[in-house]
Formats: structure tokens, C-alpha cells, sequence
């Protein structure tokens, strides 16, 4: 059927129209793809943080160190006794000690008393009393030796007791050795009785001190006599029975006397005069009679 001219513009309309409606629907279409294909946005990042620390442990208070001392309280039964502990002087007694913990040497002393001594053990963190019961002692004789030199050396029975002046307690009574010496000078030797109580000698090596005898026998061109040289600081002099032979004469009127060890012979020359020879049974006696002699001269001159 032929449309009428009227008809032809609503087909054209309609047509327009579907185009119009198929480029809006590409339109959306594409749209929607761009929008649901793009990239998120990113969020904004922050800067990195650093991880957190531990928190440091509580420091825990030090344990208190153990206790390694204790005490020692002495007392003595004589006051004013002198304590010492391994050696060393603490004081007057009564004394508190503190001490490392173990064992220890206690010693306590008083003149005229013995001294006590014990070993005792220190416990830590306690007091240990200790109580020192000083017995008075039975004083027996005593030696007090006294010299006009210095720092002379004395022995008693060959045992060296110190130097002078010294005490010697507790000397048993009777006859002694006593021998005293100092560089210089000759050693002094005598033989002492020691009796009940204090029993002095003094020793002068500055004095000349000069007493000594020696059995002898004078031979004669023939014969010979019996008699005894002594010899002081006055001189020396021969006594015998034989009248003729007999002589006294200070130093100064003798020659030096000469010892023969082997032949047992001392000779004895008076200036001017006289030649004596003497012999004796042990030619040491001899010598160390000639010995004391001139050393004696030789301090008097």
C-alpha cells in the first residue's frame, strides 16, 4: 500500500531517533568500561614506623653478700695482759676482735706470768668468748750481764742469749760458762756460780783486766824446779821454791814472750838479764797463756 506524502516524516523521525538511542546506549556502555576497568587510586602512604621496643627488664636489687667475719671478745684474769691474735699485738686486754671467718691463734701475756695460747675457730656472724687464766710463774735466779761496749755479745754454756745488756731468767743454780765478746776486743770467759736471786756482772772490755797462771817447770843447765808464772796487769812473776829462781819484773823490763809449740817450751827474756825457759804438760796452756799476756801488754802500752 502507498503511503501518502503525510506519512513519509514520522518513519524519518523514527529513525533518527534509533540512532540517536544506539550511539547513547555505546556511549554508557563505554563509559561503564572505563569506569569499572581503570586503576583503584592508591591511598596516600605513611611514612614506615619503627617497630616498637621491648621494654628493659627491671634491674633486680643485688643479694646481700654473705656474711664471712665473726667476733672473739678476751678477757684475762690479770688486767692490763697483752692480746695478740696469729702474731700480731691487738692491744691491752679486754679486747673485741673481729675476725675473718676460720681458725685463729689467740695469745695473751703479762710480765711475771706464763703466757696462755689457744686456737679457736671464728664462726661467721658470731661472738666466741674467750677468757685467758694467767698462772704466776715460779721466778727461778736470773743473769743480768751488762758491758762498757755497745752491742757486746753474750753466751751462756755456749747458747747465745743477746747483747748486753740482757736478763737471763730462769738459770739453773751452780757453775756457768759465760762469754761475752764485741769486735775490737778480746772475748771475756769466766766461769760463774749463779745463786738464788739476780745475779749481776758487769764486763769491761775497756779495762784492762789481767789475771793469769799456769803451772810450769824451769829447766836448768842441769836440772830443773817446779813453780808457777802468773801474770798481772803489774808484770809477770815466777814462784818457786828455788830462791835463785824466782823473779817478779813489770812488762816493760821483758821481752815479748815466745811460744816453741812442738818443743812445749815458753821463753821469758828480762832485759838485759836473765832467759828463763818454761814447759808445761799441754803446750795449749802454754800458748794461750802467752797470748793473753801480750794481748793485755799491747792495751797497756
Amino acid at each position: 500500500m502507498l503511503l501518502s506524502s503525510g506519512d513519509k516524516e514520522p518513519r524519518g523521525r523514527s529513525r533518527v531517533g534509533l540512532v540517536i538511542v544506539a550511539v547513547t546506549a555505546l556511549v554508557v556502555v563505554g563509559a561503564a568500561s572505563w569506569y569499572f576497568t581503570r586503576e583503584a587510586p592508591k591511598p596516600p602512604t605513611s611514612p614506615a614506623r619503627p617497630a616498637p621496643r621491648a621494654p628493659s627488664p627491671t634491674p633486680r636489687p643485688a643479694a646481700p653478700a654473705p656474711v664471712s667475719t665473726g667476733n672473739i671478745e678476751v678477757s684475762a684474769s690479770a688486767p692490763g695482759s697483752a692480746v695478740f691474735v696469729d702474731g700480731r699485738r691487738i692491744g691491752a686486754a679486754p679486747q673485741l676482735v673481729e675476725l675473718t671467718a676460720g681458725v685463729h691463734r689467740v695469745r695473751v701475756e703479762k710480765e711475771g706470768f706464763r703466757a696462755f695460747e689457744k686456737e679457736v675457730r671464728i664462726v661467721p656472724g658470731r661472738t666466741l668468748e674467750l677468757e685467758a687464766q694467767l698462772e704466776r710463774e715460779v721466778e727461778g735466779p736470773r743473769l743480768r750481764v751488762e758491758t762498757d761496749v755497745p752491742g757486746a755479745q753474750v753466751f751462756l754454756d755456749r747458747e747465745f742469749q743477746g747483747e748486753a745488756p740482757v736478763t737471763v731468767r730462769d738459770v739453773a743454780l751452780g757453775e756457768h760458762r759465760l762469754n761475752v765478746s764485741v769486735e775490737g776486743y778480746e772475748m771475756h770467759a769466766e766461769t760463774i756460780d749463779v745463786v738464788p736471786g739476780t745475779n749481776e756482772f758487769i764486763v769491761r772490755f775497756k779495762e784492762v783486766r789481767l789475771d793469769e797462771a799456769i803451772a810450769v817447770k824451769h829447766k836448768h843447765g842441769v836440772g830443773s824446779c817446779q813453780g808457777r808464772l802468773v801474770a798481772t796487769i803489774e808484770g809477770l812473776r815466777y814462784e818457786t821454791d828455788h830462791e835463785k829462781d824466782r823473779f817478779s819484773a813489770p812488762f816493760s823490763a821483758l821481752e815479748p814472750l815466745e811460744v816453741d809449740y812442738l818443743k812445749k817450751n815458753l821463753r821469758v827474756q828480762i832485759r838485759g838479764g836473765r832467759k828463763y825457759n818454761f814447759t808445761a804438760d799441754d803446750p795449749d796452756d802454754l800458748l794461750t797463756f802467752q797470748q793473753k799476756v801480750e794481748a793485755a801488754r799491747d792495751r797497756l802500752q
